[in-house]
């Protein structure tokens, strides 16, 4: 006798891939790609969200999305070549789907930013972003992989205050309930073809609940890598208010933070720009380059964009440049 549910259909693994050699520019595919199977947003309303990706360098883009549903939610693995991805929504009433995503790093790291805060995910670390605001991520090496899962935006007051706290902050996979949470995922995509769809919804349930069990353990109980994470996006974000300004040191931001020199020195040892300054010039150069490649941004000089985000010297400004991108500014411009 055959068991309960034997001949039931399973749930639907597919992939999608985008593969574009030698591109400039931006690689709108795989927005879209994100867009639809990812956050679910219906064709007609397309036009109230906004997406960009821009790949790293110029020798193409390669990213790969292998996705399943459970219930409403969607259980994803994505990889991609490096490049900057943002995305965000017009109208604030807009009636985008806007869910809140849970990332599980496997390999490779990611750096996102959301609202003030700025984190880096490496293999362990998790976190959740709120779609409802603007996400921005950068694929920093080519081995990075992410593993992640759409959740249902929270009605309970408890849980929405839980979101606030511990949205875009990154949280220690390798402990109490995250690290139950982190490998019933893992194990979840890996027998995705072997489960009914209707046990999808209950596990979709299950996992929503370890969710916030896990969120409210590790905000109760915060690990050291977690508040260093914290005190981190608090020095970034008045890092990024000042880019501007050439006088910008770390004694400043010390200073703002109400840290020591040495607190903000030693923030900073695990970051992979490697130091303070290091961080600053490549925040800087990466404006910079934001701006060479904004079409609003065309009649300013280059001399002009250099010396408003706090470069002292355009040849400074032109040796650096190429030395992080590869290519002088003007080429990358004319790029």
């Amino acid at each position: 006798m055959p068991r309960p549910g034997a001949n039931e259909a399973r749930v639907s693994r597919d992939v999608v891939s985008v593969e574009i050699e030698r591109h400039t520019g931006s690689v709108p595919e795989w927005a879209a790609v994100l867009s639809r199977h990812v956050a679910q947003v219906p064709e007609a309303l397309r036009g109230d969200e906004v997406t960009t990706c821009i790949p790293a360098t110029r020798a193409g883009f390669r990213g790969r999305l292998e996705y399943g549903t459970f219930g409403d939610a969607v259980l994803f693995k994505a990889c991609a070549t490096p490049n900057q991805f943002s995305r965000w929504v017009r109208k604030a009433d807009s009636s985008v789907p806007s869910p809140v995503l849970l990332f599980i790093q496997l390999s490779g790291s990611h750096r996102f930013r959301q609202s003030d805060r700025l984190l880096v995910l490496r293999p362990g670390d998790w976190c959740l972003l709120d779609t409802f605001h603007r996400i921005d991520c950068w694929t920093i090496n080519e081995s990075a992989e992410l593993l992640g899962m759409t959740l249902r935006r929270p009605s309970d007051p408890e849980q929405i205050d839980l979101l606030l706290r511990g949205g875009a902050n990154r949280f220690d996979g390798n402990i109490g309930t995250s690290r139950v949470l982190q490998k019933t995922l893992i194990e979840l995509f890996a027998q995705m073809d072997n489960v009914a769809p209707s046990s999808g919804s209950g596990l979709r349930d299950s996992v929503t609940i370890m969710v916030w069990d896990a969120v409210r353990e590790q905000l109760a109980n915060p690990s050291p890598l977690l508040y260093r994470d914290i005190q981190a996006s608090r020095l970034k974000a008045y890092v990024e208010s000042q880019l501007s300004n050439p006088a910008l040191s770390v004694e400043a931001i010390a200073q703002a933070c109400g840290l020591s020199v040495r607190s903000v020195h030693r923030i900073f040892v695990l970051d992979r720009a490697g130091s303070v300054s290091a961080y600053i010039w490549r925040r800087r150069l990466e404006r910079c380059a934001e701006a060479l490649r904004d079409r609003k941004e065309a009649r300013r000089s280059i001399a002009e964009i250099c010396l408003h985000w706090g470069f002292h010297s355009t040849s400074h400004f032109s040796r650096v440049f190429r030395k992080h991108f590869g290519v002088p500014p003007r080429t990358y411009r004319t790029g």
